[in-house]
């Protein structure tokens, strides 16, 4: 009786010991680092409000060659959502929800890990102008519970994910930066556009299904304007009316400008009313226009303007006369309201 009775009293201290501990032990925890970066708000918002763009910058993936991930959703949008599956003692794997998206601002989102252990997290990843370029912030934020909150006694979670954290902002900054100095190397000029009408296919298709669509596509329509007897007004052409980055999918069509009506198998005329448009001259493979069309898209925010459909890209060099594809010149238009 008497062991029993010292049994009982240890567990007892034990357990006013846990309770006690429980309730001074931290209930919150957050994480957050902040970097400048010398780059545009808007083009360092693009990479962290987009799924798609976390991995060139998240410290994990950078870590574990083997994860893999999905994103579902609009991605960018609210209720998006990321997720992943890693090596379990590096990435592990889970989910991220977008939460909500202020514009140039701030995206917030839910975290959820599942392996190596269940937790969950709020977060947010913020831009703010700043003298010398943008302030970027990454935060997350939770709840310790009860008892688990004990262990953060002997512990911080702002020394475990504090240095990831650094890593990955230390990432997006060079990212961000080597990608402004190729946006900010294009001179944008102001043109006014006459009225065309194109000869064209139009479809919804894949990014990555686009070189085959136009191998396919200009041939045709080369063929019919030749058997329409119609005139070539414009370099080969694509017209972009739409597109979803985080779906990978464009609505757009290969097109020629014409001097009359062309008809053919899939082939349909497209009148593209002039007016006035911003232009960039692009020389390099087809695959590396990205920065070009950044460059007309900040300068559009900056100077308040609401670009319309299409966007046309107009393919001057011939790749069949010129092999040199760092020579191969893309004329970039976006008409604006």
């Amino acid at each position: 009786m008497k062991a029993l009775k010292i049994i009982g009293i240890i567990l007892l201290i034990l357990v006013v010991l846990i309770i006690v501990l429980g309730l001074i032990a931290p209930k919150k925890y957050e994480v957050e680092r902040s970097v400048l970066i010398n780059a545009p708000k808007e083009l360092v918002f693009s990479h962290v409000v987009k799924f798609h763009n976390w991995n060139g910058w998240s410290p994990w993936a950078e870590k574990d060659s083997t994860m893999t991930y999905t994103v579902e959703g609009k991605d960018g949008e609210e209720g998006s959502v990321y997720k992943w599956v890693g090596d379990p003692k590096i990435t592990g794997s889970g989910e991220i929800t977008n939460t909500g998206v202020t514009p140039n601002e701030e995206m917030a989102y839910h975290l959820h890990f599942i392996i190596p252990f269940e937790s969950e997290s709020d977060g947010y990843n913020r831009v703010a102008d700043a003298e010398g370029g943008t302030k970027a912030s990454w935060c997350m934020y939770g709840k310790n519970a009860f008892p688990m909150n004990i262990m953060f006694l002997f512990m911080s979670m702002d020394a475990m994910m504090g240095p990831d954290f650094e890593r990955g902002l230390e990432l997006l900054k060079g990212i961000c930066e080597k990608e402004a100095a190729v946006v900010a190397s294009y001179k944008i000029k102001e043109v006014n556009l006459p009225t065309k009408r194109y000869a064209a296919i139009q479809q919804e298709i894949a990014f990555t299904g686009m070189k085959d669509f136009f191998m396919q596509s200009f041939p045709a329509l080369s063929q019919a304007l030749k058997e329409n007897k119609a005139r070539m007004m414009s370099a080969p052409s694509a017209l972009y009316f739409s597109w979803d980055a985080g779906l990978g999918t464009t609505d757009m069509a290969a097109a020629i400008a014409a001097n009359r009506s062309v008809s053919g198998e899939n082939i349909k005329m497209i009148k593209v009313e002039g007016g006035t448009a911003y232009s960039v001259d692009y020389y390099g493979p087809y695959e590396g226009v990205g920065p070009a069309h950044m460059a007309i898209d900040l300068f559009l925010k900056k100077n308040n303007l609401e670009f319309k459909p299409p966007v046309i890209e107009e393919y001057i060099t011939d790749p069949g006369l010129v092999p040199d594809s760092s020579k191969w010149l893309t004329k970039i238009y976006y008409f604006v309201k």
